[in-house]
């Protein structure tokens, strides 16, 4: 892979470009926000590791800017271990993934390979289904003008579905999506969190898009 990372720590990142290397990736970092945006938005990467603490602007700015310019390369931001409010929010600004630290790089390594494993976005900057339209550039979804107030969470489960329309979705592939290759929720927060989403988007659990199959997961039908 093709990793561009994002710290303020020039030693750490130094590090991680070594230990990266020797695992067969190629990296480029930048110790500053702006930096990161401008290789972000003139080269290709198939990673961006974003570290919050910035020095000019956080993380979470850097990340809602990329996706807000159309930019969909998988983010797996870096976060304090008890900032839980800031895991929230780079999820919100459209962060795939979030990596406490200090960490060790074996951890690091696996959340890559989840990342790896996700298939790629195909979805249109907006895509309109059963009444709602989902803009994936500003991270909006609207009932006709009304804009749908969405968790992260579902959010990010809303996101999945329309970016894999007509397939079968497990809810292990969810909990991945959601919470990364170490989660250890149990499998009714999902069916949990697709009630409330069909809830707020009007849709109903017999007729509407979103298809249980029982026993093997959910597929979203366009």
């Amino acid at each position: 892979m093709r990793i561009l990372l994002l710290d303020d720590d020039k030693c750490l990142c130094q590090t991680l470009e070594r230990a990266l290397g020797e695992a067969g990736h190629v990296v480029e970092y930048a110790c500053d926000g702006a930096s990161g945006e401008y290789f972000a938005a003139n080269s290709e990467f198939d990673l961006l590791i974003l570290d919050i603490g910035l020095p000019d602007k956080n993380g979470i700015e850097v990340c809602r800017k990329l996706r807000a310019d159309g930019i969909v390369t998988s983010v797996l931001m870096l976060t304090a271990r008890d900032s839980l409010d800031s895991k929230v929010k780079g999820l919100d600004a459209g962060a795939d993934d979030y990596l406490c630290k200090p960490f060790a790089c074996d951890e690091l390594f696996a959340r890559i390979r989840a990342l790896q494993r996700r298939p790629p976005l195909r979805v249109l900057p907006v895509v309109e289904t059963a009444g709602i339209s989902f803009d994936n550039v500003s991270h909006r979804v609207c009932g006709g003008k009304t804009e749908i107030k969405l968790t992260a969470a579902e959010y990010k489960i809303l996101e999945y579905f329309i970016t894999n329309p007509g397939v079968l979705i497990t809810r292990s592939m969810l909990e991945e999506h959601l919470w990364g290759a170490e989660s250890t929720s149990v499998s009714n927060t999902i069916d949990s969190l697709i009630k409330k989403l069909r809830q707020k988007l009007g849709w109903d659990a017999k007729s509407g898009p979103i298809k249980t199959l029982r026993g093997a997961g959910y597929r979203l039908d366009r």
